[in-house]
């Protein structure tokens, strides 16, 4: 798929999203598809996601709720895998993998710049919702990387703390 491809805004395309139910997790886009990561409505009332790449090139997108935000990311980072939804595998094959907002287009007057990523600290608190559309994250991939896509739903560590998470496992890698 070509970003460019994507018309979230400019063609409605974003309506298809939309109806999708929670197990889909792909769809299909110009001759190609795109994974869907979207953050579940039972663990926070918004979508707010962590981006965390491994040494590997694993990547996990983790939505998490409770009073010590550090320990709720960390314990989902850790949680076993083996159980996770498995979704259909996402070839990257132009070296970058995009992640914007299916609301916007991938590219023109109604997209988001794409920013690179950026080691950083482990956020302290959630934060708050941004009142403009967020930019999107371009992540450096090898030339062409095939991802295994695990996904965890809303799952509770004990009564005030609970995540979900989407992991994109680079094939050749021990998960």
């Amino acid at each position: 798929m070509q970003r460019s491809d994507w018309r979230g805004y400019s063609n409605d395309d974003f309506e298809r999203v939309v109806d999708l139910a929670p197990e889909d997790t792909t769809i299909s886009v110009g001759s190609g598809s795109a994974a869907l990561v979207g953050g579940d409505g039972v663990v926070r009332d918004d979508s707010w996601i962590e981006v965390f790449q491994s040494e590997d090139g694993s990547l996990a997108f983790v939505q998490a709720s409770g009073p010590d935000y550090p320990t709720v990311l960390a314990a989902a980072l850790e949680y076993p895998d083996a159980e996770d939804d498995t979704g259909r595998d996402l070839v990257v094959g132009s070296g970058g993998l995009a992640v914007f907002s299916t609301a916007l287009d991938g590219d023109g007057e109604y997209s988001a710049p794409l920013s690179p990523t950026r080691p950083g600290p482990v956020p302290v608190v959630h934060g708050p919702p941004a009142r403009q559309p967020d930019p999107g994250m371009l992540i450096q991939t090898t030339d062409t990387t095939t991802y295994r896509f695990k996904i965890r739903w809303y799952t509770e560590l004990d009564d005030d703390d609970c995540f979900a998470r989407w992991l994109l496992v680079p094939s050749g890698s021990q998960h």
